[in-house]
């Protein structure tokens, strides 16, 4: 047996020698020294260390390149630097594909954040707590072009540009802090430093927690140089990459050499902000999840519907050569002799192998392993039935060796197709097409690693064909590393599209009124009640008005009920048409309706209401043999009539019903405020 093993021995070293020989030879080989240049698309900091590592530890000069980082700006944009010629690679962010489908020759060669580093922050104590709460409110943001994400997720919300005031960037916080705005769009690994320096209480609200999660720090270059010379390309981007792992193995060392000779005044950052860009970055970058650079086409694709539906693109875009395919070289075991050297060593490893196996104890062995496998395979077919009885996946992931198991069921939940099988963090990074992989590592790996027990998260995703799912997890931690983080974890996977597609549905069903589309009067009296705390705590006032259809009675009499619930739906529709975006108006009785006017003094809610009810007036109504008018009553009352003390809806929906038989009195069509004064019909 030992000279068996040492034969093997000597097999594999001889082997190695005749392997390794050429490669080292070839790797002695590199480009004649050549100048390149990099634009970066802002000034100096931790978001581009990988560059500065690669230049400063000698990477890309060990690739042949002399290569010049120039920062950018507010007036210099990465991208017009490539296409003119005054640079070879640049970074930048969605922008570049608009430029493609444009027609712009530009090649994506590599992602750096693999999660969208936008968002909008806001002042604690602005009362702004999700998208819906920009209505009404001043907004610092980027147009359509530089601020994408931000403008996808207002549309997601249903939030139109008429709903909010956008105010160009300034890229500082001074108009936050001044309250001129109510919201900054922001870098979430840059801006919300400051505030944390100055111990002010903030709020992000994020693009991603609605769905829209767009790649950032493009590594890029012009179509003609990857196709003229390819190799000059494959050596800047294999330097790089080599960066980005020595910077996020070593930030101190690299900090310092920022500190040291990329900091630009008045630009610089000091070490605290450099280290806070470190450590948020890596949330987003997931370097020791994602491979550097990876990037995928469905990504991008769900990118560019995006816009499509933001109007920025058409939908008959292409991405045909817009991702970036090096060639690979043509491996050395093509090479005759190396295959006669690797089939000797297999050979030889076989028969060690084979030594080993026969020993004395080799019956015994095999009685247990058989005894052991009948025991597993009862528990698997066990767990099997679980999983089918239940319509759920499973799921197994082991951080210390990089794998995730994932049977079919599960990764039919997560968008793939795919036979139950593990998975190594490798082949998911070479293989584009393990979606279902991937969606796990982003939906659910940064909570997984928070956990300690049992827990339970659930995820929106968008599959390959851009169409939205729910996905829920369910596991238990089952092994801690040394430092308490998760080492081994696994649960069940559920789809819960359909329900929570329901769930919405039932939502909007419960806040609206059947009959008319406008809110029903539960959910204004819960939203006057929201109202009516902000006023208490001194965030400005609102007006209530309460319109009550004329004669209803008269009219259902007349012409009948038919006819009278046609009134009752064109009213719906005139007034919808004649309030501001920012109000709101609700079905409040069965001829009644109430508006809740926001930030609205008595003049200016006299003349919206006598805008309603002068409209109203002049409408007429065909119903085929008959035609005629109607009138309305309206009662108005204001939040300012009230002490805070007295201040509450059933005082405030009082008052303005006793407004309205005000106006019954005086002979209808008029409108009623603390004032008493009237308008009469035209």
């Amino acid at each position: 047996m030992y000279r068996a093993v040492g034969s093997f021995r000597l097999a594999l070293l001889l082997g190695l020698t005749f392997v390794l020989a050429p490669v080292l030879s070839n790797q002695s080989k590199a480009f004649a020294a050549q100048k390149v240049v990099l634009q970066l698309p802002w000034t100096h900091q931790f978001e581009f260390a990988g560059f500065y590592a690669a230049k400063e530890k000698g990477f890309y000069a060990h690739e042949g390149l002399d290569v010049e980082i120039r920062p950018g700006g507010p007036s210099q944009t990465a991208l017009g630097e490539v296409l003119n010629g005054n640079a070879d690679f640049g970074v930048t962010g969605s922008e570049l594909l608009l430029a493609r489908t444009s027609g712009q020759p530009v090649v994506a060669m590599g992602v750096i954040f693999q999660h969208s580093a936008s968002g909008m922050v806001t002042l604690a104590d602005t009362g702004v707590y999700t998208p819906q709460d920009f209505i009404g409110r001043r907004l610092e943001m980027g147009d359509l072009s530089s601020d994408a994400e931000t403008h996808a997720m207002l549309q997601a919300e249903g939030i139109t540009q008429r709903q909010y005031e956008q105010v160009p960037s300034t890229f500082s916080m001074q108009k936050l802090l001044n309250k001129d705005v109510s919201a900054v769009s922001v870098f979430v690994t840059n801006q919300p430093f400051y505030l944390e320096q100055q111990n002010i209480p903030y709020r992000l609200i994020l693009p991603r927690s609605y769905g829209i999660d767009f790649y950032g720090d493009t590594i890029f270059t012009r179509e003609t140089l990857v196709q003229e010379n390819p190799d000059l390309a494959k050596a800047f981007y294999r330097a790089t990459l080599r960066g980005w792992r020595y910077a996020f193995d070593r930030p101190g060392e690299v900090i310092d050499i920022i500190l040291e000779k990329y900091s630009d005044f008045p630009f610089a950052h000091s070490r605290k902000h450099l280290e806070y860009e470190h450590n948020e970055m890596q949330k987003l970058i997931l370097p020791d999840l994602v491979e550097l650079g990876h990037m995928n086409i469905s990504r991008w694709r769900h990118m560019a519907n995006t816009f499509v539906s933001l109007g920025l693109l058409q939908p008959d875009y292409s991405l045909e050569g817009f991702l970036w395919a090096p060639e690979e070289e043509k491996p050395y075991f093509e090479n005759a002799r190396l295959q006669i050297i690797t089939t000797a060593i297999l050979c030889a490893l076989l028969m060690a192998l084979l030594l080993f196996a026969f020993n004395r104890r080799l019956q015994d062995q095999v009685k247990q392993n058989q005894q052991l496998s009948d025991e597993k395979e009862e528990l698997e077919k066990k767990e099997a039935m679980t999983l089918w009885g239940g319509d759920l996946g499973y799921w197994r992931w082991d951080r210390s060796s990089n794998a995730l198991f994932l049977d079919e069921q599960g990764a039919a939940f997560l968008g793939g197709q795919h036979e139950s099988r593990l998975f190594s963090l490798q082949e998911v990074q070479a293989d584009e097409s393990l979606l279902s992989v991937r969606h796990f590592f982003s939906c659910f790996s940064d909570e997984i690693r928070k956990q300690k027990g049992r827990f339970e998260l659930e995820a929106e995703l968008v599959d390959d064909e851009s169409q939205t799912r729910w996905v829920r997890c369910r596991g238990e931690v089952l092994e801690h590393m040394s430092d308490g983080s998760v080492n081994i974890s696994h649960g069940v996977l559920l789809d819960i599209t359909e329900s929570q597609k329901t769930r919405r549905q039932v939502e909007q069903l419960t806040i609206t009124d059947a009959m008319t589309g406008v809110l029903n009067r539960r959910y204004f009296m819960s939203r006057l009640g929201a109202f009516m705390q902000r006023v208490k705590f001194g965030e400005g006032n609102f007006s209530v008005a309460l319109i009550d259809i004329d004669r209803m009675e008269l009219i259902n009499t007349e012409y009948g009920e038919h006819t009278g619930d046609y009134v009752i739906e064109t009213l719906s529709d005139i007034i919808q048409q004649q309030v501001r975006p920012m109000d709101l108006v609700a079905r409040y009785a069965g001829k009644n309706f109430a508006i809740l006017l926001p930030n609205t003094n008595l003049e200016e809610t006299q003349v919206a209401c006598d805008r309603i009810r002068n409209h109203i007036a002049h409408h007429r109504f065909d119903t085929g043999n008959n035609s005629f008018f109607a009138t309305v009553t309206i009662g108005v009352v204001e939040t300012q009539e009230f002490s805070p003390a007295e201040l509450n809806s059933k005082q405030l929906l009082h008052v303005v019903e006793e407004r309205i038989k005000t106006g019954k009195e005086k002979g209808r069509n008029v409108l009623i405020t603390r004032t008493n004064q009237t308008s009469t019909s035209i």
